[in-house]
């Protein structure tokens, strides 16, 4: 589902205007009524994220995935992600009368197992999973599909509803989107109350020990570093292109043990002149930028030279499993999508190499929330002096 929350909506827009593509059948596609009701559906779906990792892992063949998401799409009556939908069941085996029984509904024409799976889909994402699917949809499913090939279409369902529901959502509001750069209102109150989780206290410390000086800090969320700072800092530029976050933030920095000034703002384009700070700091940024490189060259250049620069991110895995997991991840949209452009199998360190840094110290550890959390790396990098 090659989706993203804010960004790729843009993309979304431009097959939205491919010629010969239908209308899913509901007249009136399903939106989210506030940001509320938004943060409480991804809130529901972010427990399932090990199922539906699963799912996406090989406990479901990518044809009958496709399968579910076409019909979820269409139930939803999101155009946009249905047009995308169709491409990616075509390529992954899905014939050309199978999609056209998906998007009439007439799934009596799939085989048993499919039709087990899309009704059980359909038939929960119809009542938005507030209710069970009917005993003979549910009855049906177990006699074709595992207790846990169930989780993972339940899964998969919920998060292609999510999908749908926000994008059908964010297309009424297009033109301000294109301007409103860096403004994520469901993730970031679902991050407000996640961030905790993810990074303790003590990589926090070890993350900011030492520094002095005049600091930057991109991507400053919800603040949550402030309290860590060194007092030989003498000033932090915290930068948070996300309203709610940086309204968190500015809270924060009331109560930090140094002099913390909160502006809106994004990496890719910073104001400040060349080699202002004698350190910048990211912390949970870099997976989600959309060009690493120019952020890190922006990085570098506003960084005095022989001026660090601290690192705390989520890296791509080394063993092969888990990095095919997260590429498939990536490349699918679903984590970007639930994550505000968030991805997982990014090289940073390699790509801060590439930025012109020397990278002298690197630890890699497991954070995140609950008991499986993706691979990060904390370390110090430095631009050399001319």
């Amino acid at each position: 589902m090659r989706l993203a929350l804010d960004e790729g909506l843009a993309w979304i827009a431009m097959l939205a205007a491919d010629a010969g593509e239908g209308e899913p059948l509901g007249c009136v596609p399903r939106r989210f009524t506030s940001v509320g009701e938004a943060a409480q559906a991804l809130a529901h779906v972010l427990p399932r994220v090990p199922a539906l990792a699963r799912g996406l892992g090989g406990g479901l063949d990518r044809p009958l995935r496709e399968r579910v998401t076409v019909a979820v799409s269409q139930v939803n009556a999101c155009g946009d992600c249905t047009r995308v939908h169709r491409r990616w069941a075509l390529g992954s085996g899905v014939s050309p009368d199978e999609l056209e029984a998906l998007l009439a509904g007439d799934l009596d024409r799939l085989e048993p197992r499919s039709r087990a799976a899309v009704s059980y889909a359909v038939a929960r994402a119809e009542r938005l999973f507030a209710a069970p699917a009917p005993a003979d949809v549910e009855e049906l499913a177990r006699e074709h599909l595992t207790v846990g090939e169930l989780e993972q279409v339940d899964a998969l369902a919920r998060t292609v509803t999510l999908a749908n529901l926000c994008a059908s959502t964010l297309a009424r509001f297009r033109p301000a989107r294109r301007a409103g750069v860096g403004h994520h209102p469901v993730f970031a109150r679902v991050w407000s109350h996640a961030s905790g989780k993810v990074g303790s206290a003590g990589e926090r410390s070890e993350l900011l020990a030492g520094l002095g000086g005049r600091v930057l800090e991109v991507g400053a969320g919800d603040g949550r570093n402030f309290s860590h700072y060194p007092r030989a800092v003498t000033e932090v530029l915290a930068v948070e292109p996300e309203p709610y976050l940086r309204r968190l933030a500015s809270r924060a920095a009331r109560e930090a043990p140094v002099t913390i000034t909160v502006v809106d703002g994004t990496a890719e384009s910073l104001p400040q002149d060349d080699g202002t700070f004698d350190a910048v700091v990211t912390s949970l940024v870099l997976c989600s930028v959309v060009d690493q490189q120019t952020v890190l060259a922006e990085l570098h250049r506003v960084l005095a030279p022989g001026g660090e620069l601290r690192f705390f991110e989520h890296v791509v895995a080394d063993g092969t499993f888990g990095r095919a997991l997260q590429t498939s991840l990536d490349r699918s949209g679903i984590w970007p999508q639930l994550g505000a452009g968030c991805h997982l199998a990014r090289d940073t360190v390699a790509a801060i190499a590439r930025a012109g840094f020397t990278v002298e110290r690197v630890r890699r550890c497991v954070s995140g929330p609950g008991a499986v959390g993706p691979p990060f790396v904390l370390g110090v990098a430095r631009r050399q002096t001319a």
